[in-house]
């Protein structure tokens, strides 16, 4: 029985390690072994675990789920939009309840030092394999100069990869030097997964963090050791930033050309808006957030109800997670996505700082810069990504 539950401990991380690849099915993947990790140890679950579970992260994202299947419930489908958005959300968010009831019992009943382990050592095996995935269908496969993977767009895979990535730094000063070679890797593969993608707003929260990352390493290091980790501080950012670049210049230099528009504009609203979509996005969508700003109209006619005011046939989302709350549900809507974004500031209490500032850098600095510029919490598999992710390394943290 106990060979079961640390099997399942390690499935899991190495199936969180593939999510930046294969998305959906990697989940699905987790799910199942939660499920038959929980049919063995069946006779151990008594109704102290169900208790322990009521704890304040997960109701965090069980209001969440709750809030917005209320919200598809209860607003109709505005006429001229899309009936089976509704329909979807429905079946989203209720799957993202049991999905968390199952996580969440499963943690209760698995060991905080097997979990520990498992993302100790089968993250990054996840990670890597997500990259060769990524990087033989950058090379050989027919999805262009910007690869979505088996995601629904090319931003997710970079993404989460950065978030896992600075997640696997956790635990660093237990590690010796071939894991913490991996990890310095799988930090310069982040950045390759950013050129596959030309995802120009994802490169930013890759500097940001690193940024923050290498500050830290320094600041953890021993005193006799700062010098040396000062340097390979300066060898290593070097090498990330040379090899990344080199890398997007053999590979036509979309990255940095689509980076080079952002100089390319004048300082004024018709000329940014007409190189960077998203502005345009917003002005229209802070129109439909003043006038519905309570309550807002649904979730469900967010694409609509934005077609309709900028007069085009697009059907896109505002680009801004906070501003798709406000859409969607007016300032209870907001909250109830802010305190679902809460529990990784957990991480940064003292007795986990030390170790687990890095999953914060992830799951906290990186998740937050992109919903400044992308609305991933519109995705039901981006919740659910990031719930997973956040209660399995809180979990971990217990063991410290």
């Amino acid at each position: 029985m106990q060979f079961g539950k640390n099997t399942g401990s390690l499935l899991v991380a190495f199936l969180l390690g593939l999510f930046p690849a294969f998305a959906l099915p990697a989940l699905q993947g987790i799910l199942w072994i939660v499920i038959i990790t929980i049919g063995l140890s069946f006779r151990q679950i008594e109704r102290a675990l169900f208790q322990n579970a009521l704890n304040f992260c997960n109701l965090a994202f069980a209001q969440f789920a709750i809030f917005f299947l209320l919200n598809a419930a209860i607003f109709d489908v505005l006429e001229g939009g899309r009936v089976y958005y509704r329909a979807v959300a429905l079946e989203n968010w209720c799957l993202t309840l049991v999905c968390l009831v199952l996580l969440a019992v499963w943690l209760q009943l698995s060991r905080a030092e097997d979990v520990k382990r498992a993302l100790f050592r089968w993250l990054p095996a996840g990670l890597t394999l997500s990259f060769l995935v990524a990087t033989g269908i950058y090379l050989f496969g027919n999805q262009g100069s910007r690869i979505e993977i088996f995601a629904s767009n090319p931003l997710g895979p970079p993404l989460w990869f950065l978030v896992l990535t600075m997640c696997s730094f956790a635990w660093f000063f237990e590690m010796n030097r071939k894991q913490k070679a991996w990890r310095v890797a799988l930090l310069f593969m982040a950045g390759l997964m950013v050129i596959y993608a030309s995802a120009r707003l994802v490169v930013f929260a890759w500097v940001i963090t690193g940024m923050a990352l290498a500050i830290w390493l320094y600041l953890r290091a021993e005193p006799h050791h700062k010098k040396q980790a000062l340097l390979g501080v300066i060898l290593s950012t070097a090498f990330a930033i040379g090899g990344v670049m080199l890398v997007n210049s053999l590979t036509g230099g979309l990255l940095v050309a689509r980076m080079a528009e952002f100089t390319n504009v004048e300082f004024t609203y018709d000329s940014i808006s007409a190189e960077f979509l998203r502005l345009k996005i917003w002005d229209g969508t802070l129109t439909i957030v003043w006038e519905n700003l309570w309550f807002g109209i649904g979730q469900v006619n967010e694409r609509f109800a934005i077609r309709q005011e900028l007069e085009w046939e697009k059907w896109q989302n505002s680009h801004q997670a906070y501003l798709s709350y406000l859409i969607a549900g007016g300032i209870p809507a907001l909250i109830s996505g802010l305190l679902m974004q809460s529990p990784v500031l957990a991480f940064l209490k003292s007795t986990r700082r030390s170790t687990m500032l890095p999953a914060f850098l992830g799951l906290g600095v990186a998740v937050t810069m992109n919903c400044f510029t992308d609305s991933i919490f519109q995705s039901a598999v981006n919740v659910q990504v990031f719930m997973v992710a956040t209660l399995i390394f809180l979990k971990a943290s217990d063991a410290d």
